[in-house]
């Protein structure tokens, strides 16, 4: 059997539990190094039209259909954080990174969704910042963590459901883009689903209306409007080398 998929950036989540973290702390953000390597994080629709000023904003096409914000090119790597781990001043920082190390997850033993966290990370401390615990009951700053997962999840939830309605009507079409790297260099960026304007204009009114009352034209046009970004990613690509 192959071991589980885990969401980007998680390799060792485990249940927040008395009994594991009794002792545990956890550091504040003073680095987004850990997220260096990735080129594209998890976005929800509730945060589109502030993402949209900065990431270009695309589907993923292998189940679910799932939003994205593109911060990198491949192998460039997340071009918006710099050598020091800072992320660029200025810009969006997602919800997802936010997070972490914190995640809502199925506990393998009640299968019930629990607030979990990636082990792995350096913020994990017995000295030193805001406990999990205290007399072996969560801190206010653990249920803070467990509210904003919680809330995460659910606006997750929405997306795919906001999604998959968008893909119902036909409106999403393969998409590509080449990236000038350089004089001589350039490279294709392919692989993901986009709103495409014209069926988009075929949609009946009803539907358009159904989508108004949904919240959903507000996240779908910062879809659109996200396009503006690309020119300044490759930017980015060619600054970084």
């Amino acid at each position: 059997m192959s071991a589980k998929r885990q969401p980007p950036l998680y390799s060792n989540p485990a249940p927040v539990t008395a009994g594991r973290h009794n002792n545990m702390r956890l550091l504040p953000a003073y680095s987004f190094g850990y997220a260096r390597e990735v080129a594209s994080l998890p976005l929800t629709a509730v945060e589109f039209q502030t993402a949209s000023r900065c990431y270009p904003i695309v589907f993923t096409p292998q189940a679910p259909l799932s939003p994205v914000c593109i911060v990198g090119i491949k192998d460039s790597g997340n071009l918006f954080i710099d050598k020091a781990g800072q992320w660029r001043p200025g810009a969006y920082v997602p919800a997802y990174i936010r997070r972490f190390p914190f995640l809502l997850m199925s506990d393998p033993e009640s299968k019930r969704m629990v607030l979990g966290i990636e082990e792995s990370s350096g913020r994990l401390s017995e000295e030193r910042g805001d406990r999990l615990f205290e007399n072996r009951q969560p801190t206010p700053f653990l249920n803070e963590a467990l509210t904003f997962c919680a809330d995460f999840n659910r606006q997750w939830e929405d997306s795919l459901t906001m999604l998959r309605a968008f893909q119902d009507a036909g409106i999403l079409v393969e998409d590509d883009r080449e990236i000038e790297l350089g004089e001589t260099q350039s490279l294709k960026l392919g692989g993901f689903l986009v709103v495409d304007e014209q069926r988009l204009s075929e949609v009946s009114e009803g539907v358009f209306l159904a989508w108004r009352e949904k919240g959903w034209l507000a996240p779908l046009y910062a879809h659109l409007a996200s396009r503006q970004n690309w020119p300044d990613l490759a930017q980015a690509a060619r600054m970084a080398g």
